[in-house]
């Protein structure tokens, strides 16, 4: 058995400047400390250089490597005995464009967007993560369910569940 090719330190930099951001705000999400984030989301980008003879390159890559950062931060987790803390650290909210000619419209669309990813954070672990991977990440459920090590039908009900629990927060929100 040969060794594998070494990897061309240029073009993984590049995959680490594209990914980096998306990343880091993936494992904030999970362990809701900057600090941790940023270790486990370096150790994510080492040891996806390490194993890159383990990558399917007719695979996307982001799903691969966050699969890798899942697994760490779930680790880091476990190895500080915080899975069950709920208090939030915000989500990274991406900018509301403004309607059509109506900044208004915008303003409105924006506050809602910023409550529902607020009820997000509120969610326990297993179905904040699935919501933030699939929704905000735009990763197929087949993917989450690899980066989590669970089946398709746990994300499904992951999201099902986090729907629900989202709908009655939102309701409750709107009629006070």
């Amino acid at each position: 058995m040969s060794a594998p090719a070494p990897i061309d330190r240029g073009a993984f930099a590049s995959l680490v400047t594209e990914h980096q951001h998306r990343l880091f705000a993936l494992v904030l999400m999970m362990v809701r400390d900057p600090a941790g984030a940023d270790d486990v989301t370096q150790e994510a980008f080492i040891r996806a250089y390490r194993h890159f003879d383990r990558y399917d390159s007719r695979r996307p890559f982001y799903p691969w490597l966050a699969t890798i950062a899942v697994r760490l931060a779930q680790n880091w987790l476990r190895g500080r005995g915080r899975v069950a803390r709920r208090e939030g650290t915000a989500l990274d909210e991406a900018p509301i464009p403004p309607a059509a000619g109506d900044a208004l419209v915008g303003l409105i669309a924006g506050e809602r967007d910023r409550r529902l990813w607020r009820a997000v954070a509120a969610l326990p672990s297993g179905e904040r993560t699935a919501v933030y991977m699939h929704y905000r990440q735009d990763l197929k459920v087949a993917e989450v369910a690899s980066a989590l090590g669970v089946t398709t039908g746990t994300v499904k009900t992951l999201l099902f569940r986090a729907r629900r629990k989202l709908r009655q927060t939102v309701a409750r929100e709107d009629t006070a």
